[in-house]
């Protein structure tokens, strides 16, 4: 991240020049300790433990206790309290808050510019606001505190990279909550000195602890009416696609995010498979497949979920073109099996992840791992209805309700694909020679080779008698012929057994290639031309490849 983030010393290093420069102007008597200390202590504890989220930026509240302390006890002394409490607080969350470095300088400087304002006229202790005039300076010093504020945040997060919209509302509201609190523990001070800093410590942690609570308690019940949506929609369908795009919806309920993808993984191919995009318009900025390599070979070998932000997100090839800003990527595990990845984008104008993001989502996310595995072997026992009993392949009606699908699948993202029908040369003179039981073991070894040599998401079906299908989802018809090809190679050169205890025989097959929407835009229209270029193809000689019209 470009600015400040990269570097925070230097804003540390505006904030400690400031601090005896204000001093001087403004000169603070030394007063009892024990305010400070409770004021630096519950700093401490807003800095380090931010009440909840607005967007993607983390809601402090420390702000309000240092524009107390700086009102009270000089701006010196409030800009003091704001950098010692940003480094015990990144000391005690050094790993999860690694906007404090940024923040707490911030804080000081804005400190210094608008208190020191505030004090050109008046007098450091025990200010209350008299006149309308003090009412107005007291204003203007607000807003120079959060403006400055606002500037630094979005200079130290990268500047053109930072959201300073978000930046601002986030400051403003927080702001404009806690002022009347100080305005009130001002007037306390008027009245009962510094005794009453105490019980509106107390009262101030209290408030902190009871924020937290309640904001933990609405993500809680989110997450729950998440999960509830999910396995509703699970009865209501069983495609992963769809399940995604609920998935996406209750999602943005829990964390901010800009686009969602679900992949499969396959061990043996070694690649994972898209499954579906949230929002669906994105379908077709992703490949069907990606290699596991670098980042996601780590992610799915560690099993734990990896943040990236866009910077190292550009510097990683694997990534660095299909995907887009900063990245969470999060392997689906169910019962030490990796099902595949879930990976979220966010705008890199917008903060990175963070591991509180992940947390924020993973009841979600390893219910869904659970739904994804259950839907898995629910359509793989249903599988087992759909499928020839002689070669194990999809049966007629199961191919030809595939091919619906990939058909309605390619006119909706735009993509090509393309049909193979293949036949057996002279079958019936094998069969009348060797006899049927050979037949049906040539049958069984020509599944299995076409299975071989085709991907993981290409379909192979027995179309009926020697007559098979292979669907190619997102192929063209260039890349089709030269699968065909190679089946026919491969077919040929491969022995298939004659007699009992005789040698080896040979065998041919020709093959048909129509691709959609050039030769055929519904099924029937599809499976005809593929035929027709199939009855070609036999008609030419056998063992070849001939290509619709």
């Amino acid at each position: 991240m470009r600015g400040l983030q990269s570097k925070p010393w230097r804003i540390w290093l505006l904030a400690l020049i400031g601090l005896p420069v204000c001093w001087w102007l403004q000169p603070v008597p030394v007063l009892h300790p024990l305010p400070v200390l409770l004021l630096l202590l519950l700093t401490v504890l807003t800095m380090a433990l931010p009440v909840g989220r607005f967007g993607t930026r983390r809601v402090r509240l420390g702000s309000a206790v240092v524009f107390y302390t700086a009102l009270l006890y000089g701006a010196c002394v409030g800009a003091m309290i704001s950098l010692l409490a940003g480094v015990a607080a990144q000391r005690l969350r050094q790993k999860e808050q690694n906007d404090i470095p940024v923040y707490a300088p911030a804080l000081a400087l804005s400190v210094l510019v608008s208190v020191a304002f505030y004090y050109y006229h008046e007098q450091a202790y025990g200010l209350v606001p008299q006149s309308w005039s003090d009412w107005l300076r007291l204003l203007v010093t607000a807003v120079l505190f959060v403006g400055l504020r606002v500037v630094l945040l979005w200079w130290g997060e990268g500047r053109r990279n930072a959201h300073w919209r978000q930046v601002a509302r986030v400051e403003f509201i927080v702001e404009a909550v806690t002022l009347p609190t100080v305005l009130a523990a001002l007037l306390a001070q008027k009245q009962w000195g510094w005794r009453s800093v105490l019980p509106a410590c107390s009262a101030g942690a209290a408030g902190l602890v009871a924020a937290r609570a309640l904001i933990h308690a609405h993500q809680a019940q989110r997450q729950v009416r998440a999960l509830r949506t999910l396995h509703h929609r699970l009865i209501a369908h069983l495609h992963p696609d769809r399940l995604l795009q609920d998935l996406g919806e209750e999602l943005r309920r829990l964390l901010v995010f800009d686009r969602l993808s679900l992949w499969s993984y396959s061990r043996q191919e070694a690649h994972i498979q898209i499954v579906g995009v949230h929002p669906q318009r994105e379908r077709a900025a992703f490949p069907a497949y990606l290699l596991v390599e670098g980042i996601f070979s780590k992610a799915i070998d560690q099993r734990k979920p990896l943040v990236l932000s866009d910077a190292l997100r550009t510097r990683l090839h694997e990534v660095a073109e299909h995907f887009e800003g900063h990245l969470l990527i999060v392997p689906l595990i169910v019962h030490e099996y990796t099902w595949g990845v879930l990976v979220l984008e966010r705008m890199a104008q917008r903060e990175p992840f963070t591991h509180p993001d992940y947390e924020a989502i993973q009841v979600l996310v390893d219910h869904l791992a659970i739904l994804l595995e259950n839907m898995r072997l629910y359509r793989q026992t249903a599988e087992l209805a759909v499928r020839d009993g002689l070669t194990g392949l999809l049966n007629h009606r199961r191919l030809y309700e595939r091919l619906k699908e990939e058909i309605s699948r390619s006119s909706r993202y735009h993509h090509s694909m393309t049909l193979l029908m293949i036949d057996v040369d002279y079958f019936k003179r094998y069969n009348d020679t060797y006899g049927h039981q050979q037949g049906d073991e040539l049958l069984r070894i020509l599944a299995k080779i076409l299975q071989q040599n085709v991907r993981q998401s290409d379909m192979v079906g027995r179309y009926g008698g020697e007559e098979f299908a292979i669907i190619l989802p997102e192929t063209d018809k260039e890349s089709a012929v030269v699968l065909a090809q190679r089946l026919c190679e491969v077919v040929a050169s491969t022995p298939f057994p004659g007699h009992p205890d005789g040698a080896p025989v040979r065998c041919t097959i020709s093959i048909g290639v129509a691709s959609y929407p050039d030769d055929g835009l519904t099924i029937s229209d599809l499976v005809a031309a593929a035929d027709a270029a199939l009855y070609r193809a036999k008609r030419y000689g056998k063992n070849r490849v001939v290509i619709a019209p």
